[in-house]
């Protein structure tokens, strides 16, 4: 027997798994050094995070390499996944991406089901991954641009909202069980900026150069503010047309949303408050009649209907056939709703319930009474022009006397 063979099997050995360590981790030395050469390729290349109002699913998310908050050709790009998450190939950036504006638009709000017409931006980190963007962080972004320095603005927006520099990178949806005030926040401040500025555009300004302007004039509010304060509060001191009743939609918004997600129904309830926001925004925006104050009153009025929703379920649960006419406030107090005697048309108006309450009263909108009879004016208005012009040309215009026979009772 070859005494040297003993010996040679073991070097053999070493020179495989050496060569496997090269091919596997390009001889990064250790098993540490293998690591972390193969997971910088990816990251030194890209750039991946999550958009967010509610997720938002088909956004277009681009880098704003040269600066000026629009898509340009040879900027990384790219669409947004159901849960709101991207991937931006940064492989031909040829300078560092920190610091970068990251710009979402476009896309659905998975919350509500409808389109996302606002603009949210991020300034890009070294990290490379996890790069949230949201309304937050978009206020965050509109300090940077007035001087600030991206740590400080995290520092002072966390401050004036009540929250932690960490809750600002939080994923506001994951976080709704532990933290639901990252979301009531968010949602209230980008729906105030959207409608502040819906009704404050100016000239041939566009709706998303609108928004940009109602959040850095946010800005400095916030670096001006010494203590913490509700968005509300924040949105009523910047210079705008409705500024005052963008106060009274913010509040209303993360009053709303607020005692939905404490509800038993939890996020599927806050999902629906908001879905009601959005019809109303959406109405506002396709009939450029933008009055906040109503929109404020008729978010607040959900808790109303809420309730009434609560007390039917209980009802029908106790074999009762009559739906219950009682409404329990958030203050407690309770208001007795009396139907009308004669119930012939109240099945066909039960769709008007959805929005304006049993038997007309409450809700939204009293509609009971006399002004039921403008029901047909929507008749000979563009279906698409407004959910009232829809459900109304649902109906046959004999139907439509039936239903406002029931309401003028």
């Amino acid at each position: 027997m070859n005494p040297a063979l003993p010996a040679r099997r073991p070097t053999r050995s070493r020179i495989l798994s050496c060569s496997l360590a090269l091919a596997l981790a390009a001889c990064g030395g250790g098993g540490g050094g293998g690591s972390s050469t193969t997971s910088a390729n990816p990251a030194s290349t890209s750039l991946s995070g999550t958009a967010v109002d509610g997720y938002l699913k088909g956004a277009t998310v681009f880098l704003d390499v040269n600066g000026n908050g629009s898509i340009d050709a040879g900027e990384p790009s790219a669409l947004t996944d159901d849960a709101g998450r991207y991937v931006l190939d940064t492989s031909g950036v040829g300078a560092s991406i920190s610091g970068l504006r990251v710009i979402a638009t476009g896309g659905i709000d998975t919350d509500t089901g409808y389109a996302f017409t606002g603009k949210l931006a991020t300034r890009a980190d070294s990290a490379t991954t996890g790069q949230l963007i949201s309304p937050l962080t978009s206020l965050v972004d509109a300090l940077v641009a007035q001087g600030m320095t991206a740590d400080a603005a995290r520092a002072r927006v966390a401050q004036v909202l009540g929250l932690s520099v960490a809750d600002l990178a939080s994923d506001p949806v994951a976080a709704i069980a532990s933290q639901p005030v990252i979301y009531t926040r968010q949602v209230a401040l980008q729906r105030a900026v959207q409608l502040v500025a819906s009704a404050d555009v100016q000239g041939s300004e566009s709706a998303h150069d609108a928004q940009e302007r109602i959040y850095r004039a946010l800005a400095q509010v916030v670096a001006a503010q010494n203590a913490p304060a509700t968005v509300g509060e924040l949105v009523a001191r910047v210079s705008a047309k409705q500024s005052a009743a963008g106060r009274e939609l913010a509040d209303a918004i993360e009053s709303a949303v607020d005692v939905a997600l404490r509800s038993p129904g939890g996020h599927t309830s806050a999902k629906a408050t908001l879905q009601a926001m959005d019809q109303v925004r959406n109405e506002m925006e396709n009939g450029q009649d933008y009055n906040l104050a109503q929109a404020a009153s008729r978010l607040d009025s959900l808790k109303q209907v809420a309730a009434y929703r609560k007390l039917t379920d209980k009802s029908n649960k106790a074999g009762q056939s009559e739906a219950v006419n009682t409404v329990t406030r958030t203050s407690g107090s309770t208001t007795a709703l009396t139907q009308p005697a004669s119930t012939k048309g109240r099945l066909l108006a039960s769709n008007c319930f959805q929005c304006h309450g049993t038997g007309g009263v409450g809700g939204f909108d009293k509609i009971r009474g006399g002004e039921a009879g403008e029901v047909k004016e929507f008749l000979g208005k563009p279906a698409r022009g407004g959910i009232m012009a829809a459900h109304a040309q649902g109906y046959t215009s004999a139907q439509l006397d039936l239903i406002i026979a029931y309401l003028k009772q």
